[in-house]
């Protein structure tokens, strides 16, 4: 199938989000997916976009990965604005009454736990309202869901039960519980970053990105996205960390998506942290260390803004180029990848990202 996919920029220079349109013919029709919308300003950038490059005012697919701002509160201006044919999105409150068990009995009833998460994730009560005033279908993206050409590998409705009481805007859970089940993530939450050090010396074949790192309960939740328009597999990974990657990999094993080098395009999850990704996620993902000079058939996108301080990490894309890969980065620039179609007048090419000598020092 022709397509384009685009990753637009997201965020006021230092901060970073996701913003993902996709346009394909499936034999009978233009279809066009959108996939997170990053902040406020950013939907109406990608509303704008749809209207003038795709020529179109409705959206088939709406998909919100996670609920954070830099993902999700954009797809309002979608929403309210377009028309959708499905909005596909985790609904906190649904899931109360699975979860109940997990919070103490003496203090949470279902009904009161339901109404909490409403409070607690408004902008996806908002969606909800908005799809449901437009007769929009709603479903929730679990594994093994279709999305137009794209297949969740996750995460399952079990692992984002055992996340959602993690999720910072979430009541407090019964930490003990979790525990005991299995589902407690240590670690995680937000990170407040010193100073960056480039103090640690790499070459090609001296690794130092960890094999264990933690992310928020949120980012593990995100929507790990397999697709293929024809021209090889499509990996969108939003802000999924370990755990989501290697449940979004077993699954495509299990099933017989083929990943590595059939790969078409892979998308660095978390705007290239070092937190959601290490050498053996990267092995099954996209492929192990090749010798220098080999190339990898991917392409590779990180969306990162203009001005991030920390995003991304070097030593991150030091491991993706030992893997051949050319990754680029959005840096305030809506990237384009295209099969197919024509390239747009005035637009250019992408510079990609080096390896370097040396890498940030762990905290």
């Amino acid at each position: 199938m022709p397509y384009e996919i685009e990753f637009h920029p997201v965020g006021d220079g230092e901060r970073s989000g996701d913003a993902i349109t996709l346009r394909y013919w499936d034999r009978s029709a233009w279809r066009v997916m959108v996939i997170d919308g990053g902040y406020q300003a950013t939907g109406e950038e990608v509303r704008d976009h749809i209207r003038s490059f795709y020529g179109t005012n409705h959206v088939d697919y709406v998909v919100s990965t996670h609920p954070d701002n830099d993902h999700i509160s954009g797809l309002r201006v979608i929403l309210s604005e377009m028309s959708v044919g499905q909005l596909w999105l985790h609904v906190p409150h649904f899931h109360a009454a699975r979860i109940i068990h997990l919070f103490r009995s003496d203090r949470w009833k279902v009904e009161n736990l339901a109404n909490a998460l409403r409070r607690a994730y408004p902008v996806v009560e908002e969606l909800i309202n908005l799809a449901t005033a437009q007769g929009t279908q709603i479903d929730g993206p679990f594994q093994g869901a279709r999305i137009g050409p794209f297949t969740v590998l996750s995460p399952t409705l079990a692992m984002y039960d055992g996340l959602l009481p993690q999720f910072r805007d979430t009541p407090q859970y019964d930490g003990g519980i979790l525990a005991a089940l299995g589902h407690l993530i240590s670690g995680v939450g937000r990170r407040f970053s010193q100073a960056i050090r480039y103090a640690v010396q790499e070459d090609w074949w001296t690794e130092t990105l960890r094999e264990a790192g933690t992310t928020a309960a949120e980012n593990e939740s995100s929507v790990v996205l397999y697709g293929d328009l024809g021209a090889g597999p499509i990996l969108l990974t939003a802000d999924a960390g370990i755990v989501g990657l290697t449940a979004a990999a077993n699954y495509a094993d299990a099933v017989g998506l083929p990943l590595g080098h059939s790969l078409s395009l892979f998308q660095v999850p978390h705007h290239g942290s070092r937190n959601n990704v290490s050498p053996g996620v990267l092995n099954r993902l996209v492929g192990p260390v090749l010798l220098p000079g080999q190339f990898h058939p991917a392409g590779c996108i990180i969306s990162a803004g203009a001005n991030d301080p920390t995003h991304p990490r070097q030593v991150v894309v030091n491991a993706l180029v030992r893997r051949g890969l050319n990754p680029t980065v959005t840096r305030g620039n809506t990237t384009r990848f295209v099969h197919g179609m024509q390239d747009r007048q005035g637009w250019t090419t992408a510079p990609t990202l080096q390896m370097a000598p040396s890498v940030e020092e762990y905290d």
